[in-house]
């Protein structure tokens, strides 16, 4: 990677086409990616906790991340970003520290959300603290030098599934805390209703990211309301997963008449 990685990324925010991220998990599907003609890699931390046999939610260890992450950086070219959940902190000591071990790789951007990990409730952040937090990691990146795109990812379109106005206006609220924290962009995965993401998109201060699933509109639409940016997350995953296994199928059980003959 080039110097000039985090300025590209991020520029990638501010056009008309919206930046599209199929997300990888390891360095086989990364590449596979960057061929396709990706302009930007990214993780999915379900996907990369599933490809080692855990669960989502930071049950993969953060030592293991790192290391996964850094062979993920050492064989792409096109700028990276990663998927770090609520950072595996609780405290912004640690936070922090984690920060710095992570930004000491060639990436130049986070996804970072403000659901308190694995709690029973779904509990978010109070938008205060999750703004501290992201003081907390921009703080970091200026100590090393270094820019960082951090997406701020709110959970709210998760943690309360029945969407209206009223709970876009208060993702957009927790948007422009974050802004003025440091965010560079806001994601929102779980909103799908287009009436609602352009509602959002028209109020928010940050370049918006969706999620694609079930019940989205398509990738045209959102680029014509305005979205800057989509991931697929776990579903190039899921997709790489039934194509092997169609495959498979097909070898290990070929048609009756096959082994009528044989």
């Amino acid at each position: 990677m080039n110097r000039n990685d985090y300025d590209n990324f991020k520029f990638l925010h501010h056009q008309q086409n919206p930046l599209i991220l199929y997300n990888c998990w390891d360095v086989a599907s990364a590449k596979a990616i960057e061929e396709a003609g990706s302009k930007a890699i990214a993780t999915s931390s379900y996907s990369m906790a599933e490809a080692w046999g855990f669960s989502d939610g930071e049950q993969l260890s953060f030592e293991q991340v790192l290391w996964s992450i850094s062979r993920i950086a050492k064989h792409v070219s096109v700028p990276l970003t990663v998927d770090i959940e609520g950072g595996y902190a609780v405290d912004e000591e640690s936070l922090a520290n984690n920060m710095e071990q992570l930004f000491q790789l060639n990436i130049c951007g986070i996804n970072f959300e403000d659901q308190k990990v694995n709690h029973p409730n779904q509990e978010l952040w109070e938008t205060s603290e999750q703004s501290d937090r992201i003081r907390t990691i921009q703080q970091v990146a200026a100590k090393l030098q270094k820019n960082v795109f951090i997406n701020a990812r709110t959970d709210l379109f998760f943690k309360n599934m029945k969407h209206s106005a009223d709970l876009v206006n208060e993702a957009i609220e927790r948007t422009y805390a974050y802004a003025e924290a440091g965010a560079n962009g806001i994601f929102i995965p779980g909103l799908t209703d287009r009436s609602l993401i352009e509602h959002f998109v028209q109020q928010s201060p940050l370049p918006v990211n969706v999620m694609v699933m079930d019940g989205m509109i398509s990738n045209a639409e959102l680029q014509e309301i305005g979205v800057k940016r989509i991931s697929y997350g776990p579903h190039s995953y899921f997709q790489a997963q039934s194509n092997l296994q169609e495959q498979a199928r097909t070898i290990l059980q070929p048609p009756a008449h096959y082994l009528e003959m044989s």
